[in-house]
């Protein structure tokens, strides 16, 4: 059997680390990650006080433009709903040709809710829109009869409302049912 010569540098010092100083490198580098471990948690990270208002004036005017339908759009909210989510999207997964709006808020109470419309098939947009939520007892809002679905899962209340012309529009969210029926009044009809 060959003899293993560990080379020696001058002064003495041998270039090959003793097992013992390699497992004392390798105890200090996981009292590191440990104690990085537990000051990441321990120090929560930052978070924003309020929620980020976005301006959906200009998908709203798009929306209007485009839409072979009568559009119909919160109006007069108060200012403590803070519009925080805005989308127009043009076929996809809703169909060919479709047009289809979301326009999220936060609610006063920090929940959230939002409004959405389209003209694609009226029950498979309101399966996803709802995911899929137990069908409730209807609500009358307005002279209209909205129907309504609860997906206990995710604490997901939906009310919508399907138009002749092929329009559905539906207002889903986390927040109160008291809350949605608001963003459900709130819609006005925008003229072109």
């Amino acid at each position: 059997m060959p003899t293993v010569v560990s080379p020696v540098l001058p002064g003495g010092w041998s270039v090959r680390p003793s097992a013992r100083s390699v497992l004392r490198g390798g105890r200090s580098v996981l009292t590191c990650l440990v104690l990085s471990a537990v000051a990441i948690v321990a120090v929560p990270l930052q978070h924003a006080t309020a929620p980020v208002s976005v301006d959906y004036r200009s998908d709203l005017a798009k929306l209007v433009r485009d839409a072979r339908y009568t559009v119909v759009a919160p109006a007069g909210l108060p200012p403590s709903w803070t519009p925080v989510s805005s989308a127009l999207a043009v076929g996809g997964a809703n169909g060919p040709g479709t047009l289809t709006w979301h326009l999220g808020y936060m609610t006063p109470s920090g929940t959230l809710a939002s409004l959405e419309e389209t003209d694609a098939r009226a029950a498979e947009f309101i399966r996803r829109m709802t995911n899929s939520g137990t069908l409730e007892s209807p609500v009358r809002l307005a002279g209209q009869t909205w129907s309504t679905r609860w997906n206990a899962g995710r604490g997901q209340r939906s009310m919508y409302l399907t138009s002749r012309p092929g329009v559905t529009v539906v207002v889903t969210g986390n927040a109160s049912w008291h809350d949605l029926a608001i963003l459900a009044a709130s819609r006005h009809v925008q003229s072109r």
